[in-house]
């Protein structure tokens, strides 16, 4: 059953960057805002209103850039295209789909469903160890932006604000890897605590 689960969240997932990404569906302006709004009803309806809004705050950056390089683009001219900004609007919509879609599918496989899953040891610990990871370090990305922002350190430096971005990038790199290798420790304590109980 618990196969069964992951299997369908994953083919869904497949599904729609078939169709919305890379797919036919992908140049749909209109199409990806209602998607938009589908999935941050989603995503406030499973862990509330803040959490998406958090979501959002967390994709804003990179869709301000997206929006940034096109009007840049277009100003110039590059290339000889007129669109650019067009396929930037566009990508700020899909950028965002793509982030809500795959943190409501990786949410919705669960640790008990991965335990029943048919896995060696060695793959069912690893996929344990990502889930953990995953789910205590992502508060502590919109932790990091929340800080970096109030930092007076970037203020008034030539590109502060992409210098804030890679801040927050390098922050969160170092408290995924050491989280990581808590988790493990944590993890195979208690496995070995376990056996000797038995």
């Amino acid at each position: 059953m618990a196969g069964l689960k992951v299997l369908t969240v994953f083919g869904l997932l497949a599904a729609f960057f078939g169709v919305f990404v890379f797919g036919p569906w992908y140049a749909s302006m209109e199409l990806q805002a209602a998607l938009l709004l589908i999935l941050l009803a989603a995503t406030a309806l499973r862990n509330g209103l803040q959490a998406a809004g958090r979501a959002l705050l967390f994709v804003l950056p990179f869709v301000l850039s997206l929006l940034a390089f096109g009007a840049a683009f277009q100003w110039a001219g590059l290339m000889g295209r007129a669109d650019w900004m067009h396929d930037s609007l566009l990508k700020a919509l899909v950028f965002p789909n793509s982030f809500l879609a795959v943190k409501l599918g990786l949410e919705a496989i669960t640790f008990r469903d991965i335990v029943r899953l048919p896995l060696k040891p060695g793959a069912r610990r690893n996929a344990i160890i990502l889930k953990a990871v995953m789910e205590k370090c992502t508060p502590l990305l919109h932790r990091y932006r929340f800080f970096m922002d109030l930092s007076p350190h970037f203020d008034g430096r030539r590109g502060g604000r992409f210098l804030r971005l890679c801040a927050v990038i390098v922050a969160a790199y170092i408290s995924i890897y050491q989280q990581t290798e808590k988790t493990q420790e944590l993890f195979d304590h208690r496995t070995r605590y376990l056996r000797k109980k038995e």
